[in-house]
């Protein structure tokens, strides 16, 4: 079976990741070839990926690309990237195409068209983005149930400088309803919005994001923490995220104003991942970023609790892993969230963006040592219906089923 996976980027993000996790699971069960399109990687071991960004172009075609994205015009002025992609599907014809992230400014949405005539289409939404006016999540807002417009928020990723958002969903509506694909969401939460939207026609799946249970696993909580340089004489809260507590989907407000109640208590440390610096002050370290999974489940261990007070989010990798390491999490009930994390059992789910509620559980959570080491027991068992193995083995069923 060929397989052709197209994406925003390869290396960094959750559905890059996400994608070569299905990719690494899908060849161990299966005689397959795999290959990649994507905008950039930071990958040159392997042939098979093929970036639109070396594509050569003429003179000022890049910054009207950019422009007319920026204006409103979102993916539909890509015509060398469109021509790229097409050659390469054709020369590769796969069996199936699975499409990830096209948001990035380089996958023209009309491009679906011509790609659901070379081989059945997979579409596994990663966000809400395929269903939007423009943004990658809609927040509180629900305007894209009805054609969007008049949007209050152009600067939610990926933003525009005007707004062309009604035009955007009409557009989008047209080209998906006319372009033969199955939707994957990897959420209930998300298949709902989905089946509320102007794809509620399609046919909808839903397949868990999985993780490589072997990489995420509880360790020795002292040996993980001398091995990071990390006080054993504390309870630390931990917070993860792509740019760290500047993360405007991640709610790092909520981490200041959890830690500014709870700053001058000597028997906490707040650790926190992602960010670009390593910094440490009294009771808070910036970690940095961490690339590798072995040392993020070393982080998983050497912790106490998840924080997580995530504003948008559809299955999270990271509440995921945390709870395969058996660390409980306290976050908002929002999105797919709660479908991972049981309120009570392997953590606390409170009220979407109440600040107090979040920080009051934290506390408890803090002062209760019973109470942590059962939801560390229950957070382990939870983690079990998330393993890599269970999504590719979806994944190839519905493969196959497409085939047939």
């Amino acid at each position: 079976m060929k397989i052709l996976h197209i994406n925003s980027v390869y290396n960094q993000g959750g559905a890059a990741l996400l994608m070569r996790i299905l990719a690494k699971n899908i060849e161990t069960n299966q005689d397959v070839d795999q290959f990649f399109i994507v905008k950039e990687s930071s990958d040159e071991s392997t042939e098979k990926i093929f970036q639109t960004k070396n594509i050569p172009s003429f003179f000022g075609y890049k910054k009207f690309s950019r422009i007319m994205s920026e204006q409103g015009f979102l993916y539909r002025f890509l015509l060398l990237e469109a021509r790229f992609i097409l050659k390469k599907a054709r020369e590769i014809s796969p069996d199936i195409i699975h499409l990830h992230n096209l948001h990035g400014r380089y996958f023209q949405t009309n491009l679906l068209l011509k790609l659901s005539k070379i081989a059945p289409i997979v579409w596994t939404f990663h966000d809400m983005f395929p269903i939007t006016g423009h943004c990658a999540y809609s927040f509180e807002c629900e305007k894209w149930k009805t054609g969007c417009g008049n949007c209050e928020r152009l600067d939610i990723y990926p933003s525009i400088k005007k707004d062309r958002t009604n035009a955007l969903w009409h557009y989008k509506n047209n080209i998906f309803n006319y372009a033969d694909f199955t939707i994957v969401t990897p959420s209930l939460w998300l298949k709902k919005c989905v089946e509320q939207s102007f794809l509620k026609n399609k046919d909808i799946r839903l397949i868990y994001n999985g993780i490589d249970l072997k990489n995420f696993k509880k360790t020795d909580k002292s040996e993980a923490r001398k091995a990071l340089k990390l006080p054993e004489d504390k309870k630390i809260v931990l917070f993860s995220a792509n740019g760290g507590v500047k993360n405007p989907f991640k709610g790092g407000e909520f981490v200041f104003q959890a830690f500014e109640k709870l700053k001058n208590r000597n028997d906490i440390l707040f650790l926190n991942i992602g960010g670009k610096n390593k910094e440490k002050s009294d009771n808070w370290l910036d970690f940095g970023y961490v690339k590798e999974p072995k040392t993020m489940a070393k982080i998983y261990s050497a912790s106490d609790i998840y924080l997580f007070p995530t504003l948008a989010d559809n299955c999270p990798l990271t509440a995921i892993e945390s709870l395969a390491c058996e660390l409980p999490v306290v976050t908002f009930e929002t999105g797919g969230v709660p479908e991972i994390v049981e309120n009570n059992k392997s953590g606390f789910v409170v009220e979407y963006k109440n600040g107090e509620m979040l920080t009051s559980a934290l506390e408890k959570l803090l002062d209760n040592n019973d109470l942590r080491e059962r939801m560390s027991e229950n957070a382990i068992q939870a983690s079990k219906k998330f393993s890599s193995e269970r999504m590719a083995l979806e994944y190839l069923k519905l493969y196959e089923e497409l085939l047939k």
